[in-house]
C-alpha cells in the first residue's frame, strides 16, 4: 500500500503519508464548517420571516425551507463520515493489518503514531459534528422549538408501513427490512442471497440528523435540574448526559459504539473544566 511499508522499522514515508492525510482531512471539514456556517447564517432572517408571514397553521412552507437547510447540513455530514471511511479509517485498517509485529521499541513507535493519527482525525471529527448540532439548533429554533417526538414517531410509522414491501432485485423475491435504517445499506435476499441497497427515505435520514436534538428534548428536565442546583452539581450534570446519550442511542442504536466515545469525551471536558 502505497510502498509504505518496504522498510520494516524505518520508513519516513508512512510519517510522511499520516501527516499529509491528517492535513488533508482537517482542510475538507474546515471548508466544509465554513460552508455550514454560511449556509446557517444566511438563512436565518427568511426562514424567520417565512415563519412569521406564514398563515399556513402548519406553517408548511417554513417546514420545507427548513428542510430543505437541514437536508443540505446533513449532506454535508455524510460527505464527512464517507471522506472518514475512505481516507482515515480503512487507511489505519490496512496499516495496522501491514504493520510487522511489535518486537523493539522502533516497531511500536509506528503503532504509537498511528493511534496518535487516528486520534487526532477522529477527535477533530468530533469537533465537526458539535459544529453540526449547532448550526441545525440554531436553524431549528429559529422559530421556536420543534416537535422532534412528533417527527420521530411519524417516521417509525412510515417505516413499519414499508418494511415488508421490498422485492429483491435478483430473483423478486420479498425482503423484509429488519430494523430502521438511516443511511444506504446493504440488505441480502433470503432466498439468492444476493445484496440489494436499501435507500432510507428522507424523513429517515433526517431523523439520524436530529437525533441528538430529539434526545436533548426528551431528557432537558434533568438539565435544568442541573442549571437549577446552586451551587452546581456535578452529579447531576452526569446524570443528565448519561440519560441523554441512553435516549440518543436508542434512537439511532447503529450509532452506539460511536457515541459512547464521544460521551466519554464530553464527560472528560466536562471534568477537566470543573475540578
Amino acid at each position: 500500500m502505497f510502498g509504505l511499508f518496504e522498510k520494516k522499522y524505518n520508513n519516513p514515508t508512512l510519517i510522511e503519508e499520516m501527516a499529509a492525510r491528517q492535513e488533508r482531512w482537517f482542510v475538507f471539514l474546515e471548508k466544509l464548517e465554513a460552508r455550514m456556517e454560511e449556509v446557517s447564517t444566511a438563512a436565518l432572517p427568511e426562514l424567520r420571516h417565512l415563519f412569521e408571514e406564514d398563515t399556513d397553521p402548519y406553517k408548511r412552507a417554513h417546514g420545507r425551507m427548513l428542510a430543505g437547510l437541514l437536508g443540505q447540513i446533513n449532506e454535508m455530514r455524510t460527505k464527512a463520515n464517507t471522506v472518514r471511511t475512505d481516507s482515515i479509517i480503512d487507511f489505519v485498517t490496512a496499516t495496522e493489518c501491514s504493520l510487522p509485529q511489535i518486537t523493539s521499541r522502533a516497531g511500536r513507535e509506528y503503532y504509537d503514531r498511528l493511534f496518535a493519527f487516528k486520534m487526532a482525525c477522529f477527535n477533530r471529527h468530533d469537533v465537526f459534528e458539535e459544529k453540526i448540532h449547532e448550526a441545525i439548533t440554531l436553524l431549528q429554533g429559529a422559530a421556536g422549538e420543534e416537535d422532534l417526538e412528533a417527527a420521530y414517531q411519524e417516521q417509525l410509522a412510515a417505516f413499519e408501513r414499508i418494511r415488508d414491501k421490498y422485492c429483491c432485485k435478483q430473483c423478486g423475491g420479498n425482503i423484509s427490512i429488519p430494523k430502521m435504517f438511516f443511511i444506504a445499506t446493504y440488505i441480502p435476499c433470503p432466498f439468492c442471497q444476493s445484496q440489494n441497497t436499501f435507500m432510507p427515505s428522507t424523513g429517515a435520514r433526517m431523523v439520524l440528523g436530529q437525533a441528538r436534538s430529539l434526545a436533548e428534548q426528551r431528557t432537558a428536565h434533568l438539565l435544568r435540574r442541573y442549571e437549577a442546583s446552586n451551587p452546581r452539581q456535578p452529579d447531576l450534570y452526569r446524570q443528565y448526559l448519561r440519560a441523554m446519550f441512553d435516549e440518543w442511542n436508542k434512537i439511532v442504536p447503529d450509532m452506539a459504539a460511536e457515541n459512547e466515545k464521544f460521551h466519554q469525551r464530553l464527560l472528560n471536558d466536562y471534568t477537566n473544566h470543573h475540578l
